[in-house]
């Protein structure tokens, strides 16, 4: 890239994609400098086609690689291949929506990228009920993901009601937006997510369902 297109501090020369995601990482990045460089990265991405886009994931690859982590926590490996990639396709497929033109080119691109990262984690939480292996993690707090997934194997909420709570909990989904996008009155989900919540939480406290895995499983072996 042409450091005197980018401004803000950045070399007055040619940059290659390696040092100038170095220098993003940099404590010394300012918002200016990082926002030009990811406008100017997109723009090139638009104009000259794939290997920009590549060049765009690459300069991107520590985010997304923190965003996989926190995202796949808790998937067996075929599901966290699914989340993995639908992460990925979303942040390709931002880079040629985002406003180039707002603050904060990389977080909102990383946050699109979060949502199809959820959007396949929810999908897997669907698959729940056919699905015979939950993984079991040693010893630390549950995923709150997990915690649903036990919950609709012990039958104690539907899988309705956990995509319910995933979606406007988890995801952070209004409940007027789910409802309109699903055709049900907000407040009969108001209610439904309301009971479910109850019912899930004195699973808990009862032990039915644990948010603590010990690599058996839940503390009720029903």
């Amino acid at each position: 890239m042409d450091g005197h297109a980018i401004g803000h501090g950045a070399p007055q020369r040619r940059i290659d994609l390696g040092e100038l995601k170095a220098l993003l990482l940099s404590p010394q990045a300012g918002d200016e400098f990082k926002d030009a460089a990811w406008a100017h990265l997109v723009w090139q991405a638009r104009s000259d086609g794939p290997a920009w886009v590549i060049g765009c994931v690459g300069v991107a690859m520590p985010g997304l690689k923190n965003l996989a982590a926190r995202t796949t926590h808790g998937c067996p490996a075929h599901a966290a291949d699914d989340v993995v990639s639908e992460m990925v396709t979303e942040f390709v497929a931002q880079l040629g929506r985002i406003d180039l033109d707002r603050p904060n080119i990389l977080p909102r691109l990383l946050m699109w990228a979060r949502k199809g990262a959820l959007r396949a984690r929810a999908r897997e939480l669907a698959a729940v009920e056919t699905c015979d292996q939950i993984p079991q993690p040693t010893a630390r707090p549950a995923e709150p993901f997990l915690v649903l997934a036990e919950a609709v194997r012990r039958r104690v909420i539907t899988c309705d009601e956990a995509r319910l709570i995933n979606a406007t909990r988890l995801e952070g989904q209004s409940l007027q937006a789910y409802a309109e996008r699903s055709e049900v009155p907000a407040d009969r989900l108001y209610k439904r997510r309301r009971a479910a919540e109850g019912r899930l939480a004195r699973a808990i406290q009862e032990g039915q369902i644990s948010v603590t895995y010990d690599g058996a499983g839940s503390n009720h072996q029903g």
